[in-house]
């Protein structure tokens, strides 16, 4: 450990075989039982299939840390599907480094994606990108893939796994769960990988009348994966998320939230009683669509939710709206004309969503829709299912306990910002 001069040798000793009492004197921090095992594991492969609001991060940057000022001329790495992510997690240690008296003297340099020890182990942040470009050179003894279940499997597969190949080093996939077809399940299925199934409820902090909220609020499924850490059949999906997740790895966003711009086409779904209104914002940017903006409600009445639209559209300088009218016919369409909004209404009929679906499929496929790092706006696109009919065309439903408002505003924006616009429907 570098420059702890001022203690025992035997202490020294301690905090270097117990990354808890590390944890404690160090850097100050007092870690829930289940954050201990954790901490206390040397396994070589480690998988966390976790909750929201576990501190999976907190916990993660302290293994961070202890790993690499106890092992000298080490390199332990912090991957995520996006820099945003990886940085989150290296903004956590580097207040930890620098909050500790014991351990600031020993940085020797310090950068927003690099921090590098007096023994000279360092730890370094990095976005994964859809193919793991970025990560591609570099040799570690520890990586940490945080969002695991989010990351192209090929990047894990092709070129994190080698990383640590001649160092025979350690990896800890964290996540939480999404559909089973990707490697982070195999990992966890894997009987050679010790893990930790680790439920948002774990936390003493976090009360159950939070929980029961946010079960309400996120819908049933979701609460599912992001609270109980379980995973999902993907099977059905419209969109898969291996197709999300490559739309997402293309975007490099490394902003916390993302955002609007001028010139956006919006897509709003006014939603009904046990559903959102929903708005997105896309924009065409060299020759691919952006996603820049998304925006939810719920239980505002239509006529209030024009106007806080229209405001938005304005301040944003939005060139079109396209709005569904389903069901509740032309009002809403008028309204919005009348806040001086460009508008047009379109009736989703079967034969109307499935064209406009398989135009936002398409765009994915073919690498044309950047997604934002948004958990929500991927749960809405991901819960779609789909059969075929009779007559060969295609139904689509969602999942029991999903909201998918999201989507079909997403797709109405796509349609939207077509140069001259027609709808062709697909098979028919």
């Amino acid at each position: 450990m570098p420059r702890l001069k001022s203690l025992e040798l035997e202490s020294l000793k301690e905090l270097v075989d117990d990354p808890v009492l590390f944890a404690r004197v160090v850097l100050g921090f007092t870690p829930f039982p289940y954050q201990e095992e954790l901490l206390r594991c040397n396994a070589k492969r480690i998988i966390v299939c976790s909750g929201r609001q576990i501190g999976k991060t907190t916990i993660t940057a302290i293994k961070a840390i202890h790993f690499t000022v106890t092992n000298p001329e080490t390199t332990a790495l912090i991957v995520s599907p996006t820099l945003r992510q990886s940085m989150h997690m290296f903004d956590k240690i580097i207040d930890f480094v620098m909050g500790s008296p014991l351990l600031k003297k020993s940085v020797i340099y310090k950068s927003r994606t690099q921090l590098k020890f007096s023994n000279i182990s360092k730890i370094i942040a990095l976005p994964c990108g859809p193919e793991g470009k970025t990560l591609r050179g570099h040799t570690a003894n520890l990586i940490i893939i945080d969002e695991a279940a989010f990351v192209p499997e090929v990047v894990i597969a092709n070129v994190v796994m080698p990383m640590i190949a001649a160092t025979d080093g350690y990896l800890w996939l964290l996540s939480t769960p999404w559909n089973k077809d990707h490697i982070f399940y195999k990992c966890w299925t894997n009987p050679k990988w010790v893990k930790f199934h680790i439920p948002t409820s774990a936390n003493p902090l976090v009360s159950k009348e939070f929980l029961e909220e946010q079960r309400e609020l996120v819908g049933e499924e979701r609460f599912k994966i992001e609270y109980e850490a379980e995973f999902i059949d993907d099977q059905k999906a419209f969109f898969p998320m291996e197709l999300l997740r490559r739309a997402v790895a293309k975007s490099g966003l490394n902003k916390i939230h993302f955002e609007p711009e001028e010139g956006m086409i919006i897509g709003y779904d006014p939603g009904g009683k046990d559903s959102y209104a929903a708005a997105v914002g896309v924009k065409l940017k060299a020759g691919k669509f952006h996603v820049l903006w998304t925006w939810l409600d719920k239980g505002r009445s239509y006529t209030d939710v024009n106007v806080t639209l229209a405001e938005f559209c304005k301040r944003f300088k939005a060139n079109r709206m396209v709005v569904d009218m389903t069901g509740l016919g032309n009002p809403i369409v008028e309204h919005l004309r009348e806040l001086g909004i460009p508008v047009e209404g379109i009736t989703l009929t079967d034969k109307i969503k499935q064209e406009l679906l398989f135009n936002v499929k398409i765009l994915l496929e073919q690498g044309k829709l950047i997604l934002p790092d948004d958990l929500t706006l991927l749960a809405h696109l991901n819960c779609i299912e789909y059969e075929r009919t009779r007559t060969g065309g295609y139904r689509f439903t969602h999942r029991p306990g999903t909201y998918d408002d999201l989507a079909y505003a997403l797709a109405l924006a796509l349609w939207g910002a077509k140069e001259a616009p027609e709808l062709t429907i697909v098979g028919l």
